[in-house]
């Protein structure tokens, strides 16, 4: 039963892993497209947010534009603090977004992927992949028989 225990763990893992790989890679990718082919639309800070928790803070900048020949997009993206206190309400910033999906867009400089940021998950999820590539084609060893000890006789 622990065999079979460790296996669909290892084969959680292995999934978990490689799919979310897949997505971090499939992200910059989108971005770096989006970087290099995107559109420009002057857009207005509508709302500004900010979460914070024990451990970590997000500034959060809600903003709205309307892209070219479409209809007005409300939409949120995380900001570094330093733009987050730049901006108030009722701002112009530059939009960049995507002509197919205009739901996909960021302030230009701002809330993109970058490549530290993909390496870096990336490496925590080969491990976590190979993690479970260990438990889910581990060998299962029986356990050696417990050995009787003999003392010897006593000496004269």
């Amino acid at each position: 039963m622990a065999l079979f225990a460790a296996r669909v763990l290892g084969a959680t893992f292995v999934v978990l892993g490689v799919t979310l790989l897949v997505l971090t890679w499939g992200s910059y990718r989108r971005d770096t497209r989006l970087l290099s082919e995107g559109l420009h639309a002057e857009g207005t800070v509508v709302k500004k947010e900010f979460l914070a928790a024990s451990d970590d803070s997000d500034y959060v900048l809600h903003y709205g534009f309307t892209p070219e020949g479409g209809t007005r997009q409300k939409l949120q993206r995380g900001v570094s603090s330093e733009l987050w206190k730049r901006l108030r309400v009722g701002d112009r910033v530059s939009v960049l977004y995507d002509r197919d999906d205009p739901r996909h867009s960021f302030p230009e400089g701002h809330g993109m992927m970058s490549l530290g940021l993909a390496l870096f998950f990336s490496v925590v999820l080969v491990l976590l992949t190979l993690i479970g590539g260990v438990a889910l084609f581990a060998r299962a060893v029986p356990e050696a028989p417990p050995v009787a000890s003999t003392s010897l006789p006593p000496s004269s």
